[in-house]
């Protein structure tokens, strides 16, 4: 006898869905007349709350619209067609029109308020919808579009929830655990270079363990609790890339926001800059989607192949971080403090631009040999498999060098500065 398939998350589907689109309803009432009703009580900045307003109308009318509707068709066993989206170039087209609508837009304040938030959340959007384009189809659309729209809309919502109430946690025992070692590193060790440099190791242990550990583990629980339905390696790793690209799009805004309350071109640059390296939350979760999809029968050792994958995706998500927080410190100094980078500083900002460009660059070659030897290898595998389908670990170990290698002239450059930025940010400029 058939086992009759459980409907509880599709009503939980449905539910959310319903409230997340009367709460997109809401901001786009807010979105309208915020900036007429309002615009006394936030001064001369209208354009943060309505970007906050761009954000509510994305998860309430895209992501609870998905949800409901999808909801409903899993309730009612409505058939869902394979996904299909345009070519993925013409994502990079409509996102090339963007940043420049939007730099003039926002350079020129052509009525900023009303026309920037949409082209603000296009660019945070279009890279990452080109890495699903792109991904499936060479995988041949294996996903259908309810498993698709629910693994996204679980990316930006139960992935972004779950790290918000781990973030609340992870930084009590990151005094507990790193304080110790940070005392000790910048008490007793005062060794030169970036290898040997306590506060370059304090910075990767911090970056480590604020945002990719609880983000990798909590975009992975949709695509987890989606395991038992899939039916296919290209499957799984397709629903993973999607809930990555759900998290990517909110926290694109997230980062993109702030540029573009400070300055206009700079938001170009940041967009531009975090649309190269979109693939990298699609692709990390991707990744721990596969391994969960292997291990769902528990072969053995399965659990050491599925934490070496969340290992992995939590590496790349690590080197990624440490360049961009680094980035986003650096560019925000002058903001806060009034205080104009030396040169140090401004060599920093380009060596980190190139570094996030080399490792950006390294993730689109690992997503294509992950899909290519994906399409290759048969949807049967044994327990004795990789994480990473014909990915050596030697290739990955010659990437993982040839990145840390590219942070050796920050560190170099960094040395020497380190003092000067201390003092700014604690004394403020002389």
């Amino acid at each position: 006898m058939a086992k009759i398939k459980s409907k509880f998350w599709a009503y939980v589907a449905l539910i959310a869905g319903v409230l997340l689109f009367l709460g997109g309803c809401a901001a786009i009432v807010g979105y309208l007349g915020l900036p007429i009703v309002f615009s006394g009580f936030f001064g001369d900045d209208v354009l943060t709350p309505q970007l906050g307003q761009m954000a509510g109308i994305f998860l309430g009318l895209v992501g609870g619209g998905l949800a409901a509707y999808h909801g409903m068709g899993s309730i009612r066993n409505w058939p869902s067609r394979p996904l299909k989206l345009p070519l993925f170039y013409l994502f990079w087209i409509a996102f090339a029109v963007v940043l420049g609508l939007g730099n003039v837009v926002l350079n020129f304040h052509v009525a900023e308020e009303f026309v920037f938030p949409p082209l603000f959340l296009l660019g945070a959007a279009l890279p990452t919808m080109a890495v699903l384009s792109w991904a499936g189809r060479r995988l041949d659309w294996p996903a259908t579009w309810r498993q698709s729209a629910l693994s996204l809309v679980s990316g930006s919502t139960l992935s972004i929830l779950v790290t918000i109430l781990l973030g609340s946690v992870l930084p009590i025992l990151l005094y507990l655990l790193v304080e110790p070692l940070a005392y000790s590193l910048f008490a007793f060790w005062d060794a030169p270079g970036i290898l040997l440099n306590p506060q370059v190791l304090f910075f990767v242990v911090v970056t480590a363990l604020q945002a990719p550990i609880p983000e990798e583990f909590a975009k992975a629980l949709g695509p987890g609790l989606m395991t038992r339905r899939l039916t296919s390696e290209r499957q799984a790793f397709f629903v993973g890339l999607a809930s990555g690209a759900g998290f990517a799009i909110l926290e694109n805004m997230l980062y993109q926001g702030l540029y573009a309350q400070w300055n206009g071109w700079t938001w170009g640059g940041i967009t531009l800059l975090r649309g190269f390296g979109s693939v990298l939350h699609p692709l990390g979760t991707g990744i721990i989607a596969l391994a969960l999809f292997r291990a769902r029968e528990r072969p053995a050792g399965w659990f050491g192949r599925l934490a070496r994958a969340y290992l992995l995706s939590v590496s790349l998500h690590t080197l990624w971080n440490g360049g961009f927080e680094l980035l986003v410190y650096f560019t925000g100094i002058s903001l806060y403090t009034g205080a104009q980078l030396d040169f140090y500083g401004q060599a920093i900002s380009v060596t980190l631009v190139v570094f996030l460009l080399i490792l950006s660059t390294g993730l689109w070659w690992l997503l294509r040999k992950i899909v290519l030897d994906l399409v290759v290898l048969s949807d049967t595998v044994t327990a004795k498999e990789a994480p990473l389908p014909g990915i050596s670990p030697r290739a990955v170990a010659i990437w993982a060098f040839v990145c840390v290698m590219a942070i050796v002239p920050i560190g170099a450059m960094m040395g020497p500065a380190w003092k000067q930025i201390q003092a700014i940010i604690l004394a403020g400029p002389p």
